[in-house]
């Protein structure tokens, strides 16, 4: 299948089909990386950065915060 290169503002983009997004699980809004490599375009889907509840809810460990000693202050900290 060929595409068109398009002028877009001071930008130049091609469409994608929707077949190869639904193939991809690719959906309009998700932001892409792409990337030059040996001679051709990569796009990749950008990983989302998980918060710190989804990287730890299947911790089983037995963890209790605690509070660390800095000593005094240096410089303009507010402790």
């Amino acid at each position: 299948m060929s595409n068109l290169i398009q002028k877009w503002g001071n930008s130049q983009g091609i469409r994608i089909p929707k077949h190869i997004l639904d193939e991809l699980d690719m959906k309009v809004g998700e932001i892409v990386e792409i990337i030059a490599k040996d001679g051709t375009i990569c796009i990749e889907k950008v990983k989302s950065k998980r918060t710190i509840k989804e990287l730890f809810e299947n911790y089983k460990g037995n963890y209790k915060p605690e509070e660390e000693e800095w000593g005094e202050s240096r410089g303009g900290e507010d402790w």
